[in-house]
């Protein structure tokens, strides 16, 4: 518990205004997957304004500082969000800044088991560096 409280002492204010939005995010998108299809709540993640003229290098610093809240908020919320949870969020909160960003989802095989992973993809950049690497993507939702 100390080892949170003096996490949360370090976030800036912006910082912790994100963290709420994400935290409260999370929560939505949760109970969105499991009550709405798919499709309908990548589109509503998806929403938001879109830069056209949006630097690639600002839109790779917002997607690390973005990326970094939202597993903060992962890690110090009710229960466990998954990865396909905390990238919709973090779509959600790159499109609210104007920043387009596509959803990946891949697999891998890890021994006998198949495994899934859910990251954002935005003006080149991957959200966790090297998850290419390791897992082969099945699936671009590119947002619209």
């Amino acid at each position: 518990m100390a080892h949170k409280l003096r996490a949360a002492l370090t976030l800036s204010l912006p910082d912790w205004a994100v963290f709420l939005q994400a935290w409260t995010m999370l929560l939505i998108v949760d109970l969105g997957l499991r009550l709405l299809p798919f499709p309908r709540v990548q589109k509503l993640a998806a929403f938001g304004r879109r830069a056209n003229d949006a630097k690639a290098a600002d839109a790779a610093l917002e997607l690390r500082r973005l990326d970094a809240l939202v597993d903060i908020t992962a890690r110090n919320h009710l229960y466990a969000m998954t990865c396909l949870r905390q990238a919709l969020t973090l779509q959600w909160l790159l499109a609210r800044r104007g920043i387009a960003a596509d959803l990946r989802i891949g697999v891998r095989r890890e021994g006998r088991a198949l495994e899934a992973h859910a990251w954002v993809e935005c003006a080149g950049q991957v959200e966790a560096r090297g998850v290419q690497d390791y897992f082969t993507p099945l699936v671009a939702v590119v947002s619209e």
